[in-house]
């Protein structure tokens, strides 16, 4: 979907690198500031130069990322694709089509709707707001050390993210539930604890967590088709995203740079233009490649000007169809063509991911209706005796298995 976009982008008249003088594309987290320097502990090749770790040594970071979700939470909630087979088995599977329903109930319901503000929400959309609030509030208990060593995010966040983990039974609690699968699938909705990083995987654990919540009738159908769910809950979580992403300075996680809406979401894109649906569409210029409105003050209207404004402080002076050409393509197009383009988008470059949806938990609330008990497959197979030759090699040559 996203290379139908660009074919239509007014950024592709001229190369990037050749544009208002910015660098080829990249991560606009990258553009926005040098890179901090590597660690020294990280391998480097015959002439000094940094090498990427080995992929079973990235493989066991994602085991280990998982580590105190599985610790706290393992009798509940269990990671089921694990290799190309069960990800196959997840494409044609139920449970994907659950969530994309889900997706598509949640984004009818906040059509032609503003954000809503906590004192109008009802009752259990401000308990969870509140909820959400205290979860931001908890940064300020963490905050990054200055001069502390960093390669990227702040370290401080793995102390951050075990607060959450030990904190969120009881906030869960505040919605008058104590069930544990609740509370680890909210864990696991605000980045990875290992890599210090954030992206649409995580974001799609909420909505997974939102859906646990009605079936759990924590919510009321109300509440979901409605729109307080969107308008309130939703959009509530977006920012309290943003407070952490910024105190720790997340990595995106699977970023594409300049190609991506956002570094780090998507459906708030998707939600904000459902909010506006009967507007006039149009944000940007086409001959220059600016804004034409302010997002900042029209943040309160849509999540969709919420983004705009956090993806124009991110990208500075550069041009909005230089910095995110697939964002600033938007403009071109009415809202509701918007909306249904990114809903497709969502589950096509979200759900039809596997290195996105090999982190989804599954249990009572969002079960994996395949044959989990069918023992390993043989890529998964190939891929552990791959793992046994790396580690040894790595082991005789003094490397380790960091």
């Amino acid at each position: 979907a996203e290379r139908r976009w660009r074919l239509s982008s007014p950024c592709n008249r001229r190369p990037a690198s050749q544009s208002h003088g910015v660098p080829s594309p990249g991560s606009r987290a990258q553009a926005r500031e040098p890179k901090p320097p590597q660690s020294r502990s990280q391998p480097r090749d015959a002439r000094g130069a940094f090498v990427a770790a080995p992929r079973h040594r990235r493989a066991a970071r994602c085991e280990e990322a998982m580590a105190a979700l599985e610790e706290a939470f393992g009798e509940v909630i269990q990671r089921q694709i694990t290799d190309d087979a069960s990800f196959a088995k997840w494409k044609t599977s139920s449970a994907r089509r659950e969530i994309v329903a889900f997706v598509t109930r949640l984004n009818a319901s906040c059509v032609n709707k503003p954000n809503l503000a906590m004192d109008a929400a009802p009752p259990q959309i401000r308990k969870l707001m509140d909820a959400l609030r205290a979860i931001a509030a908890g940064c300020n208990q963490y905050l990054p050390k200055p001069g502390e060593a960093r390669r990227y995010g702040s370290p401080m966040f793995r102390d951050w993210h075990a607060w959450l983990v030990s904190s969120t039974p009881e906030l869960v609690s505040t919605l008058g539930s104590d069930n544990a699968e609740l509370s680890a699938r909210l864990a696991a909705s605000f980045g990875d604890r290992t890599r210090i990083d954030y992206g649409t995987g995580h974001e799609c654990a909420f909505v997974v967590f939102l859906l646990g919540c009605c079936k759990l009738q924590l919510l009321s159908e109300n509440d979901v088709d409605g729109g307080a769910v969107v308008c309130g809950a939703f959009a509530e979580y977006v920012r309290t995203c943003r407070i952490i992403q910024r105190c720790f300075g997340l990595e995106p996680a699977g970023s594409k740079g300049v190609w991506a809406l956002d570094d780090y979401q998507l459906l708030p894109f998707l939600f904000g233009c459902s909010q506006l649906s009967d507007e006039e569409h149009g944000f940007g210029d086409e001959d220059t490649g600016l804004l034409t409105v302010n997002a900042s003050s029209l943040s309160g209207r849509s999540m969709f000007y919420e983004c705009l404004a956090f993806v124009d402080e991110s990208t500075g002076t550069t041009p909005l169809d230089v910095a995110a050409p697939i964002l600033f393509n938007l403009t071109m197009q009415p809202w509701r063509t918007n909306a249904r383009r990114l809903l497709r988008l969502f589950d096509e470059e979200v759900l039809g991911q596997k290195p996105v949806v090999q982190h989804m938990l599954f249990g009572e609330l969002l079960t994996a209706d395949w044959d989990v008990s069918e023992g390993p497959s043989e890529e998964s197979e190939r891929l552990m005796r791959m793992k046994a030759v790396m580690d040894a090699a790595n082991k005789k040559l003094g490397i380790g298995s960091g």
